[in-house]
């Protein structure tokens, strides 16, 4: 009986993983050419259709990275052969591989959503008309069986802007609902329509993105309800004069009540938290 070469299933693992990779990069290929780019400058929608070619190139060349120093999936820069992932082949392509060389000297093998503190790097995708969120998509880890689509977090360019957007909608409601004013309505109802601008875009990124623009959605739209309120109070106060509108304006207040909470939603296994607000008014 003849034996069998140990690099047969070599072989076969090799070719199994550069067909699940270039599905991967025919799907991501398929979502960058949908987007709705209209709101992107002329420069900018140009360079995102060059990369987008140029990603094509990638996938029919064939030729990924291979994880030969993990025992779980990981994203590489750069192998240890020297083939490019397919956004480090992107950035050097377009001439940047000074931000390939030094991804590669400290990060290798961090996913972009990891990357996104690095100036040069969201400089060059802005340019480049691409988002966080889609360089993330880009990107696949090695060796990763049957992981299409790997489960990046949050989109990271969203990671930060959560904490402020509902910092910012939580303050301007408190404030309306307790110190109701015309500047401070105006306020409110901007920074409620901000915030729940900001995470609709941001809604279908991933499902961890999903759970926290939800979040936001929910507090912009409470922002914006007491903004209202908070005109419609001051509007009040101003038709009424002395001190029966000051008397008037104080019982309202004081009737007024707000509980902001954490809030644990448990369903199929899947575990989420949000924030519980509850008004009175």
């Amino acid at each position: 009986m003849a034996g069998t070469s140990d690099t047969e299933p070599r072989l076969s693992t090799r070719s199994s993983e550069a067909t699940r990779l270039k599905a991967h990069f025919d799907a991501v290929d398929a979502e960058l050419r949908a987007r709705d780019v209209s709101g992107l400058a002329a420069a900018q929608q140009a360079r995102r259709a060059l990369l987008t070619t140029w990603l094509r190139d990638y996938r029919n060349s064939g030729t990924f990275p291979v994880n030969d120093r993990f025992a779980e999936p990981a994203p590489f820069f750069r192998d240890s052969r020297g083939t490019l992932c397919a956004m480090a082949y992107l950035i050097k392509r377009s001439g940047r591989g000074d931000i390939v060389d030094k991804v590669e000297a400290t990060r290798n093998n961090a996913y972009i959503s990891e990357l996104a503190d690095d100036p040069a790097l969201i400089a060059w995708l802005d340019s480049s008309g691409l988002s966080v969120a889609e360089a993330a998509r880009i990107q696949p880890a090695y060796n990763g069986g049957g992981l299409l689509y790997p489960d990046v977090t949050a989109e990271t360019d969203f990671n930060v802007s959560p904490i402020l957007l509902g910092g910012a909608s939580l303050a301007t409601t408190a404030w309306n609902v307790f110190r109701p004013g015309y500047a401070s309505g105006a306020l409110g109802i901007a920074a409620g329509a901000v915030s729940f601008g900001v995470a609709a875009k941001h809604s279908h990124d991933n499902g961890r993105t999903d759970n926290v623009a939800g979040s936001i959605m929910g507090l912009g739209g409470l922002a914006v309800g007491a903004g209202v309120y908070a005109l419609i109070e001051a509007r009040r106060d101003q038709l009424n004069s002395g001190r029966n509108a000051g008397r008037r304006s104080s019982a309202v207040r004081n009737r007024v009540s707000m509980t902001v909470a954490p809030d644990f939603d448990v369903r199929a296994s899947d575990a989420r938290m949000g924030i519980r607000v509850a008004g009175k008014f």
